[in-house]
């Protein structure tokens, strides 16, 4: 009845590690994201890790192919799957029996696989990848001396970003796929009105979020001196 009144008494309880309590089931949201973060945890790492396998793997042999007709079946698949709904490819991963994981790993892949894909793209069509082409030097030693060191800090960037995109993507994929996660929690906690559950839950994925972009820009500041010097 009182927002403010609520957040108020929420600070206050937050500080003393209190999370509240369920509305919807009764016991402490502390207990509920103890028993759901890991298993969560470990699809999102799971299809993120797939996603980015995935997509590493598509642009590298894309780039060593060089063959227009492999561009457009790469491109027509990444757009299929980017504009398919993410409860539709939940949906289908129940019917095959796959993990959630793998779910999400389909629905982040597009993503990557895109912003790679163009990025590797313009990178290889600096005046220094084209001397090395002259030169007649292997494509795999191009592509990993010459073409990677320059997008490293866009790529540091992107894995910060993908983060939020397999955290946006659990909702949906634990909640169809009947996974027992914090995915599925917040699904529940939105049915049921829920305000305590879905608080928390959103204080907790934004922190995770945060702090992933933070660590991944870290990573960049430090990066950035050595690639200028690879470079000069």
């Amino acid at each position: 009845s009182n927002i403010l009144r609520y957040y108020w008494q929420y600070l206050r309880q937050l500080s003393h590690g209190d999370f509240g309590v369920s509305l919807s089931s009764g016991r402490p949201v502390r207990d509920l994201l103890r028993e759901r973060l890991g298993l969560s945890f470990r699809s999102a790492l799971a299809g993120l890790g797939l996603a980015w396998v995935l997509a590493l793997a598509v642009v590298t042999v894309l780039e060593l192919s060089h063959r227009r007709f492999n561009e457009a079946v790469a491109g027509i698949l990444a757009g299929t799957i980017l504009c398919a709904p993410a409860a539709l490819v939940a949906l289908a991963c129940v019917y095959i029996g796959a993990a959630p994981g793998a779910a999400i790993a389909v629905i982040v892949f597009p993503r990557i696989f895109r912003y790679v894909r163009d990025v590797v793209r313009q990178a290889s069509a600096a005046q220094h990848v084209l001397t090395a082409h002259a030169l007649g030097l292997h494509p795999l030693r191009i592509l990993a001396c010459h073409v990677v060191p320059p997008v490293l800090p866009e790529l540091l960037a992107l894995g910060g970003i993908s983060v939020s995109m397999a955290i946006g993507s659990m909702v949906p994929v634990e909640a169809l796929c009947d996974s027992p996660g914090v995915g599925q929690l917040v699904w529940q906690a939105a049915m049921a009105r829920d305000l305590p559950v879905l608080v928390n839950v959103t204080l907790l994925l934004a922190a995770f979020t945060i702090g992933t972009n933070l660590l991944a820009d870290t990573a960049l500041s430090a990066r950035l001196p050595v690639l200028s010097e690879v470079q000069a």
